[in-house]
């Protein structure tokens, strides 16, 4: 046992009252590890998709169509053009994170790696829990006032 927990570098065996548990299946019930299971299962398949779900559900709203009800194509305040620029806005930011002011460096090449993976859905696309550590850290300061050009051109509209 010993040698496979140096092998794993990770204790198999901890003693703790779960072991006495009647009927419990212990093995089957631990996470594979904490980091993928939380950093890429939690944040990166449900918190950062979710985000990108209420950015885009608030620019297409449904008091923001201009075009007549039950037209064949339906038309945004918000372009399909000026949604992919607040996208691409959000790239650029990410890109423009730099080590010399935050300690984190975020190159042009992750940046583009996020956009297809979380923008484009990309289904080939994955991240390791380190990048995902890099996009908990960074994500909600460049996410700060993303879409204010947008909100600030259709304030007169809802109005």
């Amino acid at each position: 046992m010993e040698a496979l927990e140096k092998k794993l570098k990770s204790k198999l065996t901890p003693y703790n009252a779960w072991f006495k548990a009647e009927h419990l299946e212990l093995y089957e019930c631990l996470p594979r590890e904490e980091l993928h299971q939380f950093l890429i299962g939690v944040y990166g398949d449900y918190v950062i998709p979710a985000t990108v779900y209420e950015y885009n559900k608030v620019l297409r709203n449904p008091a923001l169509i201009t075009s007549q009800p039950r037209a064949a194509v339906t038309t945004y305040v918000i372009s399909n053009e000026r949604l992919a620029a607040v996208w691409a806005r959000l790239r650029d930011r990410l890109s423009s994170v730099d080590a010399s002011s935050s300690m984190v460096q975020v190159t042009e090449d992750y940046a583009a790696h996020f956009y297809d993976m979380y923008i484009n859905k990309h289904e080939g696309k994955h991240l390791t829990g380190d990048r995902v550590r890099i996009l908990l850290l960074t994500l909600p300061f460049v996410l700060r006032d993303l879409i204010a050009p947008e909100v600030s051109s259709i304030s007169h509209v809802i109005s």
